[in-house]
């Protein structure tokens, strides 16, 4: 790594790489970075090698923007280099690796100029990326290459030397400076005649050298060397020409072994040798005999005799010719780890040729004979032919595997019992109908302890019957088994036969098949015989109430949708009536009493509309629900009052509450509306007065329970019962309860939604509703809501209070609505509370709005209109104005639209229609959000 050189004296050779970088296409980006206003500039190329977001190279960027892509390692020294030239000015270049826009790491070189002002300052700090990967790739081979030179200069045994054509040293490893007895300084660049004390010796090696050089020819030749000091060795050399780039000789290479020891060994060995030779005669194996000096091999009489090849000698390139090239690398490389590592011993399976063409399957072994040192010096081995029972064992393979697809054919197992050595062989099928694992070993035991205590002793006697000698039955029964691991019951049926020898039985082999499904069926039939008529009418019955509740959810699905889609309507059409009254109000204030009277009128007309609304969308669950963990012990509680104002002096209360009830996540508001709605509705059913119970409870409902609670999914419930003695319901006014408009007062006393607001709010929330009721005792009506597992804490709703409105600071916000009349209010509220405003029909208004006034703060926008919706909208502003603020209005509900994915739980909503101080609350409250 380089950084700032401060005298710049390589100026020029910057400027002349840079030219060459540009001829070569090697620049991969420039940059200029305004120090003193902190403003950086890259052009298109350094975004692409940066990784930088595309264009980028057209606006301003931070230094730690670009800085991101650099790779993590070379972060701090690059920090530094920058910081120093920043300080110092003048020359800049540095090396380091930055992640391109495919997500890859390159070597690039950057090369600069730091402009300082009179007080040394920095003001400018301009430059270009230079691609060095590829040199850095051969900088690193070569200094690879080096270092494995040397390493393997260091490492290698015995004398390693190099020599000019002029026989003067070049280079020489640490056993040639042991020879020479010398330092390298002191022996490169001379010649033998100047080195070795020995003349006649120093004379033999030269004329030795220059032959070799001479002739281009490789030699290896065994040599007499004298030590400095005194000590006499015999050295196994090789020497070989040493050429430059042209193929012309220009020196010698040589390495030089110590085979002193060696020598000694082989005239020891020489008697053993001889010994061996006669033990190889005598085998059936083909003995070999590997020499690693030269590579030769020594081949026994059995060679020819096994697999026809009548030689005596080969080299081990033969051997490893003749192998099947499927076995060939595996071989290879198992017997050069063993003699390479310090193993002793070889041993591989594989198939050889023989003189035919024809392969032998052989077992081949083999030690490894080294020297003192460690060097192997021989391997003797011995290649058993096991082709014979190679060919034994493929058949008894081959009649396993017709026996594994027979039974498997036949979906059943086998078994064999071995009386002789008491020991019972099962596979994994036989196995699986004891419910016992595929690997688990099995006896006797297990057979008997396995089967049913209803079977065992029928079982027992059949399994003895064949085993006898006097009687050699046909074993031919069925039983249950119940499983060792799993205890479920199965029926098998089992057959087989004993296989004898004399008077003796010694197996009894079978099969055995898993007939539980037939026996199941079996009983099923006769079940079904016996109760043929009762399961008919059963049937019938049930296929009548299944399609009923199909009828009557189709029904209400279909209401549900027709309500939804008219509330929709309807809330966008009150938008355009509250709202201007409400504005309207807020403008005449008290002026004329009169005039507010109607106005008041007015607006309590259309909020009642609005209620009305609201149980429309209840009912097709639709209605904008605001969930919180709700104890209903205390929800309950709390609506004393509100019990004693609505049911009358005749109307007895009661209320259960259960203790330590679990919290259920439900719209605290709409519950209490929903039990108040559910009290009203007992109290009308009671006109002479009367006992209402209200009672909460928790409830589980599991398989073992779902008699008590018909149609409700199994699963953890708070319950709420509210109970009358009232006048009751009949069958028919019960199969209507819930449906909207329909009711059973007078006309004028009730809207019909009801009940039917209680049921899309109790399915809104994830419950069940039941009803119970029989005339002349009363109705039930039990609320299921689900529990709330999760840990929350209670959350009260907060209580606003005071009546000033907050107003404005002249933002400016942008209005977009497809309805012009909601469109009008909604600027004119806006306006009339202090803000700018600019208004839209459509998306495309609003962009164009958007792009010609950089100071909007807020987008107001519907989110369901024509082509371009509200969110679709709302998505392509924020991507060209990151920080703006976004209020959405809808006359649908947030859950139906989080439920079709129009829009995110966590976005900013006002349900219409809504008033001017709601308005305000809301534009005020996003105003002030941090993002």
């Amino acid at each position: 790594m380089n950084a700032t050189d401060p005298t710049d004296k390589h100026g020029g050779r910057d400027s002349e790489r840079v030219k060459m970088a540009l001829a070569a296409g090697a620049i991969v980006g420039t940059w200029f970075w305004d120090v003193a206003h902190d403003r950086l500039t890259v052009d298109e190329a350094l975004t692409h090698a940066f990784g930088l977001e595309p264009g980028a190279a057209h606006r301003e960027l931070r230094l730690e923007q670009v800085l991101a892509a650099v790779h993590p390692d070379d972060h701090a020294q690059l920090a530094t280099a920058i910081s120093d030239a920043l300080m110092r000015g003048g020359r800049y270049a540095h090396q380091y690796r930055a992640r391109n826009a495919e997500g890859q790491y390159r070597w690039i070189e950057a090369i600069g100029r730091v402009d300082l002002d009179t007080a040394g300052r920095a003001t400018g700090f301009q430059g270009v990326l230079i691609d060095i990967e590829e040199r850095r790739q051969i900088e690193t081979e070569r200094d690879h290459a080096q270092a494995l030179l040397r390493s393997f200069m260091d490492a290698a045994p015995g004398v390693v030397y190099a020599k000019d054509r002029q026989g003067r040293l070049l280079i020489g490893n640490h056993g040639t400076t042991e020879l020479i007895g010398v330092p390298p300084e002191q022996y490169v660049g001379r010649t033998d005649a100047e080195l070795l004390g020995d003349p006649a010796q120093a004379a033999a090696v030269m004329a030795t050298d220059e032959r070799i050089m001479s002739t281009g020819q490789s030699q290896q030749l065994e040599e007499e060397v004298n030590f400095p000091d005194g000590r006499r060795a015999h050295w196994l050399s090789t020497k070989a020409p040493l050429r430059d780039a042209e193929g012309t000789v220009i020196g010698l290479i040589g390495t030089s072994l110590d085979i002193t020891e060696r020598k000694a060994a082989e005239a020891r060995h020489q008697e053993i040798e001889e010994r061996y030779r006669l033990a190889a005669r005598a085998t059936n194996d083909a003995i070999w005999d590997w020499r690693m000096a030269d590579g030769q091999v020594v081949w026994n009489e059995a060679l020819a005799d096994l697999f026809g090849h009548r030689l005596m000698e080969s080299d081990a390139q033969w051997w490893l010719d003749h192998i099947h090239p499927d076995d060939r690398a595996r071989v290879d490389t198992d017997i050069h780890t063993v003699i390479e590592s310090d193993g002793t011993a070889w041993q591989s399976e594989y198939r050889f040729r023989r003189n035919d063409g024809t392969y032998a399957d052989v077992l081949d072994r083999g030690a490894v004979l080294r020297g003192a040192d460690g060097v192997p010096l021989r391997m003797i081995g011995a290649m058993l032919d096991l082709s014979a029972r190679k060919a034994a064992e493929a058949a008894l393979a081959e009649s396993e595997e017709r026996l594994r697809l027979a039974t498997e054919a036949g979906d059943m197992g086998f078994w064999d019992v071995d009386l002789v050595h008491d020991v019972l062989i099962w596979p994994p099928r036989t196995k699986a109908m004891f419910g016992i694992s595929p690997g688990v070993e099995v006896s006797l035991d297990d057979f008997y302890n396995g089967l049913h205590p209803l079977d065992r002793e029928l079982t027992s006697a059949a399994f003895a019957a064949a085993a006898d000698p006097a009687r050699r039955a046909l074993y031919d029964v069925e039983y249950r088994t119940i499983g060792k691991e799993d205890g479920v019951v199965r029926w098998v049926a089992a057959k087989g036969r004993g296989h004898f020898e004399g008077d003796r039985c010694v197996r009894v082999v079978g099969v055995v098949i898993d007939v539980t499904a037939r026996k199941a069926a079996d009983a099923r039939l006769q079940e079904l015989n016996e109760h043929l008529e009762s399961r008919v009418a059963e049937e019938v019955a049930e296929r009548t109430r299944v399609e009923e509740a199909l009828r009557q959810s189709q029904k209400m699905e279909a209401v549900g949708q027709l309500t939804g889609g008219i509330a929709h309507d309807f809330n966008n059409m009150l938008a355009a009536v509250i709202g201007p009254l409400d504005l309207l109000a807020l403008r005449l204030g008290d002026a004329d009493p009169l005039i507010t009277r109607y106005i008041d009128m007015a607006i309590d007309g259309a909020n009642r509309a609005a209620q009305l609304t609201q149980r429309l969308l209840a009912f097709s669950r639709q209605q904008p629900l605001q969930p919180v963990p709700v104890d209903a012990n205390r929800l309950v509680s709390g609506m004393s009052d509100l019990f004693v104002h609505s049911l009358g002096g005749g109307i007895r209360l009661e209320t259960r509450l259960a203790p330590d009830l679990w919290l259920t996540f439900a719209d605290a508001n709409q519950l209490e509306n929903v039990i108040l709605n559910l009290a009203v509705n007992a109290r009308d059913a009671m006109p002479g007065g009367g006992r209402l119970a209200v009672e909460t409870s928790n409830c589980v409902v599991i398989p073992a329970t779902a008699d008590t609670h018909p149609g409700v999914t199994g699963g953890e419930y708070i319950l709420i019962t509210v109970s009358d003695n009232g006048v009751g319901m009949s069958q028919e006014v019960i199969a209507k309860a819930f449906d909207p408009f329909f009711t059973t007062k007078q006309v004028g006393q009730g809207t019909g939604l009801g009940l039917s607001q209680v049921y899309g709010f109790v399915k809104q929330s994830a419950g069940h509703v039941k009803l119970c009721s029989e005339v002349g005792h009363g109705t039930t009506v039990k609320l299921y809501l689900p529990r709330l597992l999760a840990e929350a804490a209670l959350v009260d709703t907060p209580i606003t209070s005071g009546t000033t409105l907050p107003a404005g600071s002249r933002e400016l916000i942008l209005v977009v609505e497809d309805e012009p009349a909601v469109r009008q209010f909604s600027v004119e509220a806006l306006t009339a509370l202090g803000y700018e405003v600019l208004s839209a029909d459509g998306a495309a208004a609003a962009l164009d709005l958007l792009d010609g006034h950089a100071d909007i703060a807020l987008l107001f926008t519907d989110v369901v209109m024509p082509e371009v919706n509200g969110r679709q909208l709302a998505d392509q502003a924020l991507r060209r104005r990151p920080g703006l603020k976004v209020l959405f209005t809808t006359g649908y509900s947030r859950n139906a639209l989080e439920r079709d994915g129009v829009i995110d739980p966590g976005v900013q909503l006002i349900g219409k229609p809504f008033t001017v101080d709601t308005l305000a609350t809301r534009v005020r409250a996003v105003l002030g959000e941090t993002r």
